[in-house]
């Protein structure tokens, strides 16, 4: 049993950070001393995020020491933000690997060893977090938040975090490393870039911050695990309300790849080790398949906060798509007594696949029977119809009703919410006579001849305005006339004036010398530009110059844009070497060595054109990397 035992920080400090600065107050010289004398073994391994052997330590401690194994695990390790997505067992399962002795399966079970998100080589450490810790403890120490793969900056200074000289997996595997000025000494070459702006571009930087806080929030928070199929019924969801799934779940993942692109830029999902290529088999399609193996957490966050889903409500939210809310909606049937009330229950769904949207169908037990087009956008939406399919006994005898107390037909229109039309269509169903329907109109015979006079007399009053107008200038009188007097109205309004019809054709050729130089001058602006490299592409082009409709569909029309954009749109390869002499430039700007790692993280070039473009760099920098 040892005799002290350091308080750990309390903003978040590594429990390996913890048995360093053990190693260091205890006075040991050998790394196996000290974990004989905290774990009663020396063959333990110094692991930075995922730890083994807990309980043994605990059992070392010194008498009246309060720690517990889960607490330390829970609020020293990296062990809630792997487990946060594993089904209750698993996450259980190692837990207790980590308080017992079986350390060596628990990255291959938590899914670290099957993820292509690598480790970081270096533990991490944020200057200002380290400059906070000089000041009030007077020495340094290895914070958790920093060590998540992908993360770069600082969770609470929002900063960018250094690489310290430390290995994550050091050559002496027995050895616990503290933190210190000599290995955390904050100089430009253990930084990625001298500013975030350059690595992933100033529009994505509040995407990728709340990325990083979701992160810090796994870290801190206890959320309860939960199966696999709950996190992958609430992304079907979110995809449904996106229109990016139909009803019946089928993702279309083309346009789900390309939105989720577009959201959060290519170079963040570099940073994050999770760039999509254009096949079904990217993390982010499988992922949005039935569930079948581990994904690494960071992955999940990217996908929740693109969804706009809340953490707080990805685990406390109901399962369920509802794209109407929930029942009972209101019946919308204006001849019952339950008009508005919610006493609709019958609702069902389907996917139209032409306007890719789910539409609803509303069915009461008065027999009306609705539908609409969703998802719903507000309260208001419950209470519209899109079409009725069924006006039900309880509505026709309304209209029977109506009929006998010798309303007109625009009244009884108006009492039931529907158009006069569907009066006239309903009284015949129900046997009224057309006589009898006549009658129903003869409050339009009496109005007739009021409303034509005021049409002639607006003609007297404006006799320069044209029929549309004077529609405007009184469009109540304009449309009763054109529902119940429209042949009147038609002969009886001013003709249309002689148009005298202008050659509209389009001078392509002036037209192609005009977009030249607009295309021109945007060309030279992005090869040109000091900022992060924009790829020269006919849609980047046409969208710079406001003509991509026009480069889009008569490009052939304009032969001297085409040439012109022909001999200067990058190819893939172009662009990335572009890219390369940028980064070259941006690492000189700030004194940095010309590594062929940190340019390549600052040009953001993907995975599979690392070795291929190295020797591209080579000739750029005379072989000197």
């Amino acid at each position: 049993m040892i005799t002290f035992f350091p308080t750990p920080y309390p903003e978040g400090e590594l429990l390996y950070s913890i048995l360093a600065r053990y190693h260091v107050r205890s006075g040991n010289i050998s790394p196996k001393a000290t974990i004989e004398e905290l774990f009663g073994s020396r063959s333990v391994t110094a692991v930075v995020d995922l730890p083994a052997n807990i309980d043994s330590l605990i059992s070392n401690l010194p008498i009246g020491n309060n720690q517990t194994s889960e607490k330390l695990i829970m609020e020293n390790t990296l062990y809630p933000f792997y487990s946060a997505f594993l089904p209750p067992e698993r996450a259980k399962t190692i837990l207790q690997s980590m308080k017992g002795n079986s350390g060596v399966s628990i990255h291959n079970r938590i899914g670290v060893m099957a993820s292509t998100i690598e480790e970081n080589r270096y533990i991490k450490v944020c200057r200002e977090c380290a400059i906070e810790s000089l000041k009030t403890y007077g020495e340094l120490y290895w914070g958790r938040s920093h060590q998540i793969p992908g993360v770069i900056i600082c969770p609470k200074h929002k900063t960018l975090l250094y690489d310290s000289k430390v290995f994550i997996h050091p050559y002496n595997k027995h050895e616990f490393i503290p933190a210190t000025t000599d290995n955390c000494t904050f100089n430009e070459e253990y930084i990625i870039s001298p500013n975030i702006e350059t690595v992933i571009g100033s529009e994505f930087i509040p995407k990728y911050i709340h990325v990083v806080d979701n992160v810090d929030k796994l870290l801190n928070h206890r959320y309860p695990n939960k199966p696999s199929e709950w996190f992958f019924s609430q992304y079907k969801e979110g995809l449904k309300l996106m229109g990016l799934a139909n009803t019946n779940g089928s993702v279309r993942q083309k346009e789900l790849r390309e939105q989720f692109i577009e959201y959060y830029g290519e170079s963040l999902l570099e940073i994050v080790q999770s760039s999509i290529n254009n096949s079904d088999s990217s993390w982010l399609s499988m992922m949005v398949r039935k569930p079948h193996k581990t994904v690494h957490p960071i992955r999940h966050l990217l996908l929740i906060q693109f969804l706009g889903i809340t953490l707080e409500e990805l685990w406390n939210k109901e399962n369920g798509y509802n794209p109407f809310g929930k029942a009972p909606f209101p019946c919308l049937n204006a001849g019952a007594d339950h008009y508005l009330k919610p006493v609709v229950t019958n609702m069902t769904i389907r996917y139209d696949s032409k306007i890719k949207r789910p539409v609803g169908t509303f069915s009461c037990s008065c027999g009306f029977v609705y539908a609409r087009k969703g998802p719903d956008s507000s309260e208001d939406d419950r209470y519209k119809i899109g079409r009725v399919k069924e006006f039900g006994e309880v509505w026709e005898s309304k209209l029977k009703e109506l009929f006998q107390m010798n309303l007109s037909m625009r009244e009884i229109a108006r009492r039931l919410k529907v158009d006069v039309n569907t009066v006239k269509k309903y009284g015949q169903k129900l046997g009224e006579t057309e006589a009898e329907l006549g009658n129903k109109s003869k409050d339009n015979l009496i109005n007739k001849d009021s409303f034509r006079n005021k049409w002639l007399d607006l003609q007297k009053q404006y006799p320069e305005k044209s029929k549309t107008e004077l529609r405007k200038v009184n469009s109540g009188l304009y449309t009763w006339l054109y529902r119940n007097d429209r042949e009147w109205l038609n002969s009886n309004s001013p003709k249309k004036k002689q148009i005298t019809t202008v050659n509209n054709r389009v001078d392509w050729e002036k037209r192609d010398v005009e977009i030249l130089e607009l295309v021109k001058t945007i060309v030279d602006e992005i090869l040109n530009s000091n900022d992060k490299p924009e790829r020269v592409t006919i849609s980047r082009v046409g969208k710079k110059v406001d003509k991509l409709s026009l480069l889009e569909k008569h490009l052939s029309k304009l032969p001297r844009t085409n040439e012109y954009l022909l001999q200067n749109v990058e190819s893939v390869r172009d662009y990335q070497i572009r890219r390369i002499k940028w980064a070259i430039k941006e690492c000189e700007k700030v004194g940095y060595d010309l590594q062929w790692w940190r340019v390549a993280k600052i040009a953001g070039i993907r995975e599979e054109w690392i070795e291929e473009l190295r020797e591209e760099f080579e000739n750029i920098c005379g072989g000197i990397f």
